[in-house]
């Protein structure tokens, strides 16, 4: 038989797919009785025949060597050879197997060896991951965007019609106008506000602050000699509930009074005509030191959380309302003592004022008073000695000392029955007319963890990736998201959840708007879409509404 050169690397060939090939890494040459084929492709071969029988191919004709040519050669990773010495035309063949097979998958390296990465699902796309591995992915951000903005459109036209659970083509929001969108057996601790449309945790130990109502005709609270204790000083502090009945009624309506003998008012609180808060101080004489009012009008009905904080000598005169600070108008500071040493004192009216007018309609509660004593309400830690971040009282002790650790001038605290003796070092009041029951606070205690369960949406087709929205209200501003705020989403009716990723995407009106994205598409098989919220750790929020998306 005639023999023929092979001069290194037959892979080379297998790859380029050619016959006859001459390159830095083989030579190959045909002679008598011998043929050379390749086929081209993923699947290429290369094939070399004789035509002689029962003789294996030589590299050349003395080659002793058993197998010849199949004896010379060594298959790398992935290549196979095959010698076929059947009796017919002999033959060796050189191939590189098939590796995808499958329509849509991708030959990857995975820093061994090469690897195969089936299709991912429809929607997908493929991306790496921080050690460069590759994999398929639901679209992130540019999408969540999109998605959410759908959602807070959804959610604002279903807040705006007071409409109940508002499906979508694949997706649902609901604004809380009931309880209907919400699985009562699945959630725990929950507590449904149906007149401000949210779910808030439930709450423990809670204390109950009494709120006495004033009748605006003939109750009010008196004293008819000086606070023990009280001194003309520039500096006081004053922190007291209010909830007015009426208050558009044109007359001024008074909270705090002093009197001395023979003279007007030297020191008073209460609110306008306008029905803004006010505060007056005089001296003696009576000299005015200090006029002031509020910018902000009250309205009737509702629960007010007044501090006032004076100091005459720093020309400071600050006036916060629900833990906001007022900004001042018609305002006049001069340095000077109050007269504090007055011969009577009310609350509810001026101390020597015997008519109906400017006495105040509505309750009052909470109600704490101190001179000579500085308290700057403008620093946050010293309002939350009268009020937490939400807005509610906070235990000032049994006798008002815990704010200053010295019991205040006045402090009434009482239930209604009792609530003219002063718990404060100043003496009791005596009641005119009779105070009644008001509505009473009460303190924000500690909030339960609250888990809250949707009831289930049915999806068109099983989903792989879900975006969620939520409407939140981190009401002491100390919520961690993913930590004590969690969001999850199941697609198997409430059986599995995966948690999201919530990140805040801003403010609204009533809190934060919160998103995040979710792959889903390892849960078990199912197209009953819920979601599911969760609090950690004990703390407040006010959850105005959810909106889930899928795909």
């Amino acid at each position: 038989m005639r023999n023929f050169l092979v001069m290194f690397m037959l892979l080379g060939l297998i790859l380029a797919g050619e016959a006859s090939v001459s390159a830095d890494q083989l030579t190959m040459q045909e002679g008598a009785n011998i043929s050379l084929s390749a086929t081209a492709g993923p699947n290429s071969t290369l094939t070399i025949s004789s035509t002689d029988t029962d003789e294996n191919v030589k590299v050349s004709a003395d080659d002793t060597t058993a197998g010849f040519l199949n004896g010379k050669l060594v298959g790398g990773a992935g290549i196979t050879l095959t010698e076929g010495n059947g009796g017919a035309n002999e033959t060796l063949t050189i191939a590189a197997p098939e590796t995808l097979t499958t329509k849509g998958d991708v030959l990857v390296h995975d820093g061994t060896s090469e690897t195969r990465l089936a299709v991912g699902a429809s929607g997908q796309f493929l991306t790496s991951d921080t050690s460069g591995n590759l994999l398929w992915a639901n679209p992130a951000e540019g999408d969540q965007l999109f998605n959410s903005n759908v959602l807070l459109n959804a959610y604002r036209t279903a807040e705006n019609l007071d409409l109940t659970v508002s499906k979508m083509i694949d997706g649902a929001v609901d604004a809380f106008t009931d309880s209907s969108g919400v699985d009562a057996t699945a959630s725990t601790n929950e507590d449904f506000d149906s007149s401000n449309d949210y779910y808030e945790p439930t709450r423990t130990g809670t204390t109950t602050i009494p709120m006495v109502n004033f009748d605006g005709t003939i109750d009010k609270l008196t004293k008819a000699s000086d606070l023990t204790g009280t001194s003309d000083t520039d500096i006081c502090a004053l922190s007291f509930f209010i909830t007015p009945a009426s208050i558009s009624n044109g007359n001024t309506q008074y909270i705090l009074a002093s009197n001395a003998a023979g003279s007007g008012s030297n020191f008073y609180v209460g609110f306008t005509n306008l029905n803004k808060i006010f505060v007056v101080a005089n001296t003696s004489t009576p000299t005015a030191l200090l006029h002031t009012i509020g910018s902000n009008s009250l309205t009737g009905g509702n629960t007010y959380h007044v501090m006032i904080d004076i100091d005459l000598g720093n020309s400071v005169a600050q006036i916060y309302i629900n833990d906001v600070a007022e900004t001042m108008v018609d305002i006049t500071k001069t340095t000077g003592n109050i007269d504090f040493t007055a011969t009577t004192w009310a609350i509810g009216h001026l101390a020597n004022f015997a008519g109906s007018v400017g006495r105040y309609d509505g309750d009052i509660g909470h109600f704490w008073f101190d001179i000579g004593t500085r308290i700057d309400m403008s620093v946050v830690a010293n309002r939350r000695k009268f009020i937490d971040a939400l807005g509610n009282p906070v235990d000032l002790g049994s006798d008002g000392s815990t704010p200053t650790g010295t019991s205040p001038i006045i402090y009434l605290n009482n239930t209604t029955a009792t609530w003219q003796n002063n718990l404060g070092s100043g003496g009791n009041f005596t009641e005119n007319g009779a105070l009644t029951d008001g509505t009473d606070l009460s303190t924000s205690g500690t909030a339960d963890n609250l888990t809250l369960v949707s009831n289930f949406h049915t999806a068109k087709t099983e989903p792989n990736g879900a975006n969620i929205l939520l409407m939140a209200e981190d009401l002491a501003a100390d919520i961690t998201l993913n930590t004590d705020l969690k969001a999850s989403v199941s697609r198997d009716g409430g059986t599995t959840f995966t948690q999201v990723t919530l990140s805040d995407a801003g403010e609204f009106e009533k809190g934060n708007l919160l998103t995040g994205t979710v792959d889903i598409s390892g849960q078990p098989t199912g197209t009953d879409m819920e979601w599911k919220v969760e609090t950690l750790n004990n703390k407040f929020l006010n959850l105005h509404g959810v909106g889930l998306e899928w795909r």
